[in-house]
């Protein structure tokens, strides 16, 4: 007579399914690319910024110093007289400059003497602020001059604000994807971690008795 099996452990239908971990490691491309992103981006813009604050320097209408000229603006609001000479963006011209500018209507314009150090160095062309006006309306305006020999009056409208805005433009573009992408990645690698430790459970909870 043939002897019972030896009892064993019941085998289980099937072996616990593999979880996939959650979320996908597809979300840390994202948080590269967003880090990418922002540095590029940040890098364009300030160059951007740089080409166009250099070509508005460019631009600015220039008379010698001692000279007379016409400076045509094309519309009215706030202009600036830049003084370039050599050494400009670190300090102040050896001599006086005597200034007057006279509006299309040939009138005197009141100008403003500039407090703030506003200096710029772009190409061939270095100058620091002097003093600002208001122009009432387009048209040809008359600048006189005297004074240092070394010295050009440039014209043309305030630096200040535009290549300030996008100087912090590009920081914060830059600034701003780093931080994005690299809280994506921390939140991901955070939330796999523990997705990681859940499945691992699970698997052991589910396993099989051995004798």
């Amino acid at each position: 007579m043939s002897q019972p099996p030896f009892p064993t452990s019941p085998s289980p239908v099937g072996s616990p399914t593999a979880q996939p971990i959650s979320p996908s490691g597809r979300w840390f491309a994202l948080g590269g690319a967003l880090i990418g992103l922002g540095v590029i981006g940040g890098i364009v813009l300030g160059a951007l910024g740089f080409l166009q604050t250099s070509g508005r320097i460019d631009d600015f209408q220039r008379v010698k110093v001692p000279g007379s000229g016409m400076v045509n603006l094309a519309e009215s609001g706030g202009y600036t007289v830049y003084f370039e000479y050599a050494g400009a963006s670190s300090r102040g011209p050896s001599g006086t400059v005597n200034l007057r500018v006279l509006d299309p209507d040939g009138k005197h314009l009141e100008l403003q003497k500039y407090d703030a150090i506003i200096t710029y160095s772009f190409g061939s062309h270095e100058g620091r602020a002097g003093f600002s006006f208001e122009a009432a309306k387009p048209g040809a305006y008359r600048v006189t001059t005297a004074g240092s020999s070394e010295v050009t009056v440039a014209i043309g409208q305030g630096l200040g604000s535009s290549f300030v805005g996008t100087l912090f433009g590009a920081l914060a573009l830059g600034f701003g994807g780093v931080v994005l992408g690299v809280l994506v990645i921390v939140v991901v690698a955070v939330k796999r971690s523990a997705s990681r430790r859940k499945v691992a459970a699970g698997w052991f909870a589910g396993r099989p008795a051995e004798y």
